[in-house]
Formats: structure tokens, C-alpha cells, sequence
């Protein structure tokens, strides 16, 4: 029985996915045949997504890193879609402590299979604009102790948080968290000249069909909402910058008038 069929118990493979589709997208064999055929809707619409999800999961595995670096062993990771391809576990160092959360059950069930026979690992159901809920659950309480010193996961969530709501996340994380606590996001950085173009009201229309409407913003208002944190250095950056990667990897969105930016956060 091939790997991913093995779930098929608990992932319906009638319909559609989004931890599903953003797998295939990133190269991974989580997926079903269903999952697939809806991504390429996406990628005929927006060819360059595929880089995208790239940018985001490789811009997770750099601040991973670098923080597990600064001596950080336990993550909290928001809106995480399935625990595969480079996620925060499988890139940090053994016995790391991981709680990832989704606001999809079928996800969140079809990740605890995944990573069942992992100690250090635990996924939780949670809507990413209502953190609490996962702060405050036995779930957190009970593996990370009375341990807050934390790094926290917001990666390509942002964006389908209406302002007040991801205001409400910074908040409720930035209270909840230990000192010297760490925030890693990423978020789509339109300049503000680009936001009504015809690119930004393509994608808005097309998360509108799929029931996911974003809203795009421009690096100043992302700055804005997402005190208290406070950007450390090098600030907000393009997400190839991060990881290292030739422009031409991200040029086409560039060229689209956005790109995907991210930054580390301190308390």
C-alpha cells in the first residue's frame, strides 16, 4: 500500500483538501488525485504559486534553524497544514518539542497519523485567529509544563486574517508567551500603490471562489498589526532574501507587483 493511501480512513479523498493541496504543491506525496486536480486550478490561474509555497516552507526551515541556533526547543506553529516536506520537526534537532495546529480536523487527523510515533511531536485542532484556544488547552499546558520561552509559527496565514483578527493573534501570542520569546511570519508585502491592481483583484477573486478571501496589505500596516512584537534584525525582508535564493525564483510574483515577506519577532 503506497504511503499516502494508508490514511485514506481519515483524510476524505472525495474532496479537496487545502493541507492536502499545499503538500502536492510542495512536492510531497500527501495528497489525493482530487487535491491535485484543484491545485492546478490554482497554478493555471497564478503559475507562479508553486514558488510561493516553496519560498514559505523554505523561509520556516531558515528561521527554524537559525533559532534552534539561539538555543530554542520548543514550537508552536499556527495554520501548520500537513507535518511533511521540511516541516519545523523534521528540521530541527531530535527531542525538539513541536505542538502544530490547523483549523482543518480532517488536517489535523490526517497530520496525527503522521507524526503518531514521534514523542516530541503533537498537532491540535485550532483557527489561527483565535490562538487562545490552543494556549489555553491541556494540550499546550501539559507538554510544554510551565515553559513559555517559545518560538511561535505564523508562516502564509496572515493574509486570510481580516486586520482586527490578526491584530487579535499578536496580541493574545505576544501576552501568552515567556520573555525572550520568539515570533517567525511571513506574510504577501503588496506596496500600497499595488494592492487594487489587476493581480491583487485576480487573487482576491480567487480565493472568493475557493470560500478563503485574502487580504492583501502593505508593509507598513503589517508592522503596525503585528505589535507588540518587535522586528528584530534584518527587519521585514523579501522571503528570498532569507533563504538565499536567486531573484529569479521569486520574479515573477515581484514582477506581479508583491512578494512574500517575513521577519523574526522578539517580545
Amino acid at each position: 500500500m503506497a504511503e499516502k493511501d494508508k490514511f485514506a480512513s481519515i483524510a476524505d479523498s472525495g474532496k479537496p483538501n487545502a493541507g492536502r493541496i499545499y503538500d502536492y504543491l510542495l512536492g510531497g506525496n500527501h495528497n489525493f488525485e482530487v487535491d491535485r486536480m484543484a491545485a492546478d486550478q490554482v497554478v493555471r490561474l497564478m503559475p507562479f504559486f508553486p514558488k510561493l509555497c516553496k519560498l514559505v516552507r523554505w523561509f520556516l526551515g531558515e528561521a527554524v534553524r537559525r533559532l534552534c541556533e539561539q538555543g530554542y526547543t520548543q514550537f508552536i506553529d499556527f495554520a501548520s497544514g500537513l507535518p511533511t516536506v521540511d516541516h519545523i520537526h523534521q528540521v530541527a534537532p531530535p527531542g525538539t518539542k513541536v505542538i502544530y495546529s490547523d483549523i482543518d480536523p480532517v488536517t489535523v487527523a490526517y497530520g496525527q497519523e503522521i507524526i503518531k510515533d514521534n514523542p516530541s511531536v503533537r498537532y491540535g485542532v485550532c483557527p489561527a485567529q483565535k490562538p487562545e484556544e490552543l494556549l489555553n488547552s491541556p494540550l499546550v499546558q501539559q507538554f510544554f509544563d510551565a515553559n513559555r520561552k517559545v518560538a511561535i509559527g505564523f508562516n502564509g496565514v496572515a493574509y486570510f486574517l481580516p486586520d482586527e483578527k490578526l491584530q487579535h493573534s499578536m496580541k493574545i501570542l505576544h501576552d501568552w508567551a515567556g520573555k525572550d520569546s520568539r515570533l517567525f511570519l511571513c506574510d504577501l508585502g503588496f506596496e500600497k500603490t499595488e494592492i487594487n491592481t489587476s493581480t491583487g483583484k485576480e487573487m482576491d477573486a480567487l480565493y472568493q471562489r475557493i470560500g478563503q478571501p485574502i487580504y492583501p496589505r502593505d508593509r507598513k500596516t503589517l508592522e503596525t498589526l503585528t505589535r507588540p512584537w518587535k522586528l528584530r534584525e534584518p527587519g521585514l525582508q523579501p522571503l528570498e532574501e532569507w533563504v538565499g535564493v536567486k531573484e529569479a525564483v521569486a520574479e515573477q510574483s515581484r514582477s506581479e507587483g508583491f512578494a512574500m515577506i517575513g521577519a523574526i519577532f522578539g517580545k
